[in-house]
């Protein structure tokens, strides 16, 4: 009967310590994918407003840290903005039909 009950007792903290470290890694990915979710949110709004103000005519100003692309019809790339490190980009097209990649 000893045997039986280390056994049990075995089982028992293996199962603790497999629901705990899932529980660990479940925590760390939920907040790798909202930190993901925001800077993917971020870059949207990034190449929304670089989309509008070429729209209105004005050169488009991307926030610190941020890179603004914007690729015309017939080849032309212009590069807005200073990038450190990319870590998500989005896109958006302007009024003219040009492609603007935002980068963050």
């Amino acid at each position: 009967m000893r045997g039986v009950r280390v056994d049990a007792v075995l089982v028992t903290a293996i199962a603790v310590a497999s629901s705990v470290l899932l529980l660990a890694l479940y925590a760390r990915l939920t907040a790798a994918y909202v930190l993901a979710a925001d800077c993917y949110a971020r870059a949207l709004q990034v190449a929304r407003d670089a989309a509008q103000a070429l729209a209105a005519g004005l050169r488009p100003s991307p926030p610190q840290g941020w890179q603004v692309e914007v690729v015309y019809a017939n080849g032309t790339a212009l590069r807005y903005g200073s990038l450190a490190r990319e870590r998500c980009r989005a896109y958006a097209i302007a009024g003219d039909g040009a492609l603007v990649i935002a980068r963050g």
